[in-house]
């Protein structure tokens, strides 16, 4: 079928037509999409700034509340398993391998222990040599204040990152709280707490709240869609349009 138009001719295949109209549609629905969800992670963003600058509550109380948690900052009491310590491996912080240092914490409501994060510091690429991070054991309660967080994640869990090596501190490169519990005889909850970068006994804590793929790459990935929107109806429309002048 032909179709004039001005100086223009439009030759038109119902078959093209269909899947133009189908491609098309997609992309600018996968752009909006994109749109969306930029829109969706920076209200996240933006919740989880408030909830971390909020004042730091008491863990328990937090509990009770039944609030979402994460980020929030807490206030520990108890004290900590100085005897039995963790080094989470594989952890990149400025472009440097390393661990970080997680010292189980017994709550004195005896309700069960936290993972504390102490914070990041540098392992030797043979992993030869354990460093150095002993405590100070502390018969009295002391409180600490961090930041409620999911345990450190990885792309990808190969078999035996949950193994705890032998011997104190153990090492690990990913958490398995069932495990944790048979070799600590404890039971722990089901987050870390972030030590607080002004709080004593820690390490490099540079805390930020991370995601795989922030606003500024879904805004990235809409522009793409739609220029490929973009390209294909001029690409369409260059193919099926044929310049003449009419009589």
């Amino acid at each position: 079928m032909r179709v004039n138009f001005f100086n223009y001719q439009w030759k038109i295949h119902w078959l093209p037509l269909v899947i133009f109209i189908v491609v098309f549609s997609l992309l600018l629905r996968l752009g909006f999409w994109q749109l969306n969800r930029a829109a969706e992670k920076e209200q996240l963003f933006s919740n989880q700034a408030q909830r971390m600058l909020s004042k730091p509550v008491y863990l328990p109380e937090l509990l009770k509340a039944q609030d979402e948690i994460k980020y929030r900052p807490v206030v520990l009491k108890g004290n900590y398993d100085a005897t039995h310590q963790l080094l989470v491996d594989n952890q990149i912080v400025n472009g440097k391998l390393g661990a970080f240092v997680m010292t189980p914490f017994i709550l004195a409501d005896k309700s069960g222990a936290v993972l504390v994060n102490r914070g990041w510091i540098a392992m030797d690429k043979a992993r030869l040599k354990v460093p150095d991070i002993s405590l100070t054991a502390n018969q009295y309660e002391i409180s600490l204040i961090g930041r409620v967080n999911n345990f450190p994640a990885v792309g990808m869990v190969l078999k035996g990152a949950d193994d705890l090596s032998e011997g104190w501190p153990s090492q690990v490169q990913v958490i398995n709280l069932d495990k944790l519990a048979t070799r600590f005889n404890y039971s722990f909850y089901s987050f870390q707490v972030q030590l607080q970068a002004d709080q004593a006994n820690g390490y490099l804590r540079d805390w930020k709240i991370n995601t795989r793929m922030p606003p500024e790459k879904h805004r990235a990935y809409a522009f793409q869609w739609f220029a490929l929107a973009a390209t294909l109806f001029f690409l369409t429309l260059w193919i099926s349009c044929k310049t003449h002048k009419n009589d």
